[in-house]
């Protein structure tokens, strides 16, 4: 195996092996998530003219998700290349990813459709579909929102996770006998060029067979190359985060640039504000037009990347944001926020079966009670978070690398 060719400037920096505050973006994303629902459920996205845009873009926080999932999991990759270590096999990363998701999903969407805090599944396809978290590929509008509805991005997920080693392995060659700093330009134009060919999926898609949610045009929306600009932002952070750590001079403008994080912060509301009020975006699950949803996309992954820069590239704690990000209740909801993801909408239908309270619709524009909605969202959702957590995900998580740590042994 070629041993990345290091140039005379490079130096071993010690890497950051956690960056303080991610957890907290996590936090941030989840609750931001359960907060559009339940202005949904309210109707408060709706007939509110003035917050209304802003709830409807609330939705961002799925963006979020994708571009840390893009930078945590690609990071390790591109610190192994660029230290010249063999990377292990796909099989132990996509068995820990699986045991990371399936197992409480499981769980939730099966207590969900016994206790009907959730969208009906139609016939065993659909349940097949369902619980095997590949019910988005499908051009049925009942099968794609279906059982647990947010689970969509669970799915898109899933499928970035199973492309990812391959991702990696194709950087790598690219990178072959190339010094650092050529692998690590070569790595940045790859995820650039993974970007483009999100958009080229799109575009296809919609050429294709037009936007109707009827169509594959339609339903391949959520699928993971739809959305492969998203992870392609939180990957291309992480190359440019593993480079610092062999670059001093690199980690030295990198401070200066994230040594007031306030800008960072700053650009994200404004580039969050210009979307909710100059630009004519649906609200709710409607669709203006391709063009405004590309652009509505691309927004996200950029407003996603300003508030992953400060956390990755600044100093820990440093103004007052990240330290709320890096403050210990923060922390904790981050850890659970997979959790708060599953679970938040089961406690919106919980509602409705014991006090009878009406979902607006477009049939029955109800007036509901937004605060309620949230607060019986926010408390039921960290509650069952935090027992899926303990009881579940965390057991499993550290049985699973017990297992590989044994496997790897024989």
């Amino acid at each position: 195996m070629n041993e990345p060719q290091l140039s005379s400037e490079s130096t071993i920096l010690k890497p950051r092996t956690w960056f303080e505050g991610l957890d907290g973006l996590r936090a941030f994303a989840a609750l931001l998530i359960v907060v559009d629902h339940s202005a949904e459920f309210s109707g408060l996205t709706f007939r509110d003219n003035w917050m209304g845009p802003y709830f409807a873009r609330l939705d961002i926080g799925v963006c979020i998700f994708f571009v840390l999932s893009g930078f945590l999991l690609f990071r390790p990759f591109v610190h192994a290349q660029f230290t010249g270590k063999t990377v292990s096999s796909s099989g132990p990363f996509w068995f820990r990813r699986i045991v990371r998701i399936y197992p409480a999903y499981w769980i939730a969407l099966t207590i969900a459709l016994i206790f009907d805090l959730c969208e009906p599944v139609r016939d065993t396809t659909g349940h097949f579909l369902s619980f095997g978290l590949v019910h988005i590929y499908s051009r049925d509008i009942s099968r794609i929102f279906s059982g647990i509805t947010q689970s969509w991005s669970l799915v898109t997920e899933l499928g970035f996770y199973f492309i990812l080693p391959f991702l990696a392995m194709i950087g790598r060659r690219l990178g072959k006998g190339k010094s650092l700093h050529q692998q690590a330009t070569r790595l940045l134009l790859w995820c650039c060029a993974l970007a483009v060919g999100s958009l080229v999926f799109r575009i296809v898609m919609f050429k294709v067979s037009n936007w109707e949610f009827a169509t594959w045009g339609g339903a391949s929306v959520p699928w993971t190359p739809s959305y492969m600009d998203t992870f392609a932002a939180g990957m291309l952070l992480a190359v440019f985060s593993a480079w610092i750590d062999f670059h001093p001079q690199l980690k030295e403008k990198a401070s200066q640039l994230t040594k007031k994080p306030w800008i960072w912060w700053t650009a994200a509301l404004l580039l969050f504000w210009f979307m909710c009020t100059q630009l004519d975006l649906a609200r709710g699950t409607s669709r203006v037009s391709f063009e405004m949803e590309v652009v509505r996309q691309s927004l996200y992954g950029l407003i996603g990347i300003c508030l992953v820069i400060p956390i990755i590239f600044g100093v820990p704690r440093s103004g007052f944001v990240l330290r709320f990000l890096s403050w210990k209740p923060m922390a904790y909801l981050g850890k659970i926020s997979y959790g708060i993801y599953l679970w938040h909408m089961a406690f919106l239908y919980l509602a409705i079966n014991i006090w009878g309270w009406q979902r607006w619709t477009l049939e029955q524009p109800a007036i509901g009670n937004f605060w309620g909605w949230l607060s019986v969202s926010v408390v039921g959702s960290i509650a069952a978070a935090s027992l899926s957590h303990h009881l579940i995900e965390s057991p499993l998580t550290q049985s699973s690398k017990n297992f590989l740590l044994r496997f790897s042994r024989k």
